[in-house]
């Protein structure tokens, strides 16, 4: 099966063998096209390969030699026990990518950005982060052998900048004042510096590992859910989902598509902004150091966020904003579920909670959330969540008799 490489806005077609970034004619979004030919999908559920390697088939060519995995993808797609009957919906999913070898969903996308990095021969990368793309980066460079620099933005917290430090990434901690001085950088670095870039959307191999959801969903429930929830900030995941589903429509295995729910902080819902407008681009919009979700934190959408808007309209999805109070929430019904989020993971469930009150999601609907990263990636979060400190007792009958009765246990 033949790959290349099409530019979004002048529909140049580029080889995939080479370390294109953006379009070198107009400096736009470069996605992944493929020759499908005779191209049959039992050769995928035939596949004895673990995790997100069982889809290889549909990515662009790599040598077995220059596969980097840690195990990414495969994760559970967990039915919910007390949030569907707290909502009256019985179907309601939560795909885990918690459990994912760096802790959270960028695994899938590294994995395979890494591999094609070595298979045409990127002899540097570099990414920017609000810290769980840059320590997955780092984990995935570090075992291909891939010098990397990573540039952290300032309000990332420190764990996540020593998770990074510790998988031997270059770090500098970025500093800026609107986003759009972030894009501006980058792209100039691949027009002035030639540097190979590894950036959702500006590295266009990326989300092509995010398909794998739209796959293993499939293949768990037999069908396309009626609606996904992602919690969004450059919006990689969502739009993987969705060209993984078109995917699935054009191999006849299901008849529509999910309705793409893209969710973000309140205080930075630029895609909520534009969709309330019917948009079909997005403008900059509050505030990232305002809210708790540093993960998907963002003022204003990369290249205006067209490729969100358009799944999220072509669905007949929706874009939602969630305050940190519906995020905290939302943490506390994913940890009664047995799932320890952080704030920009339960941003997905927030979204839903949201739906179905609103009447976007109805009861009989199934939907999917997308658990995108760990709780242990904000630490200080969990320890406000937690208040007060824990009961003392010393090591005898009679301490523990008296703790359990004032728990009443």
């Amino acid at each position: 099966m033949e790959a290349y490489l099409k530019c979004d806005i002048c529909g140049k077609e580029l080889s995939v063998k080479e370390p294109w970034n953006l379009c070198p004619q107009c400096g736009g979004l470069l996605e992944v096209n493929y020759e499908w030919g005779h191209f049959h999908p039992e050769k995928v559920r035939k596949s004895t390969r673990k995790g997100i390697w069982k889809y290889r088939e549909c990515f662009p060519e790599i040598r077995e030699e220059n596969i980097v995995t840690l195990g990414e993808g495969g994760t559970p797609l967990v039915k919910s026990v007390h949030l569907s009957r707290k909502l009256g919906v019985e179907h309601i999913y939560f795909k885990n990518d918690t459990l994912m070898p760096t802790g959270s969903f960028k695994d899938r996308g590294f994995s395979l950005a890494v591999s094609y990095a070595k298979e045409i021969g990127v002899k540097r990368g570099i990414t920017y982060s609000s810290g769980n793309a840059g320590a997955s980066f780092a984990a995935y460079a570090a075992r291909g052998g891939l010098p990397s620099v990573i540039l952290v933005e300032y309000i990332a917290n420190s764990a996540k900048v020593s998770a990074i430090r510790l998988y031997g990434g270059n770090v500098a901690i970025l500093h800026y004042r609107k986003f759009g001085e972030i894009e501006k950088m980058l792209e100039e670095s691949v027009q002035k510096l030639g540097a190979y870039q590894f950036v959702n959307f500006i590295n266009p191999i990326r989300h092509e590992a995010m398909k794998t959801y739209a796959y293993e969903i499939y293949e768990e429930l037999g069908k396309a859910p009626d609606a996904m929830f992602h919690p969004v900030g450059t919006g990689g995941g969502l739009w993987g989902a969705y060209k993984g589903f078109r995917e699935l429509a054009r191999f006849g295995k299901v008849s529509r598509l999910p309705r793409m729910f893209c969710v973000q902080p309140d205080a930075t819902a630029h895609f909520r902004e534009a969709v309330r407008n019917r948009s079909g681009q997005a403008s900059a919009y509050g505030d990232c150091r305002n809210t708790i979700a540093q993960s998907i934190a963002s003022d204003s959408p990369l290249k205006k966020g067209e490729r969100i808007l358009s799944a999220v309209y072509e669905t007949d999805g929706d874009a939602l904003g969630v305050t940190d109070e519906e995020i905290v929430d939302a943490m506390r019904e994913l940890a009664k579920e047995g799932i320890g989020a952080e704030p920009s993971s339960a941003a997905a469930v927030a979204g839903l909670i949201q739906a179905v009150k609103s009447g976007k999601l109805r009861s009989d609907e199934t939907a999917v959330c997308i658990v995108t990263g760990s709780a242990l990636k904000q630490p200080g979060v969990l320890e406000r969540m937690a208040g007060q400190d824990p009961p003392k007792l010393y090591a005898d009958v009679n301490s523990l008799r008296i703790l359990l009765e004032q728990l009443k246990l």
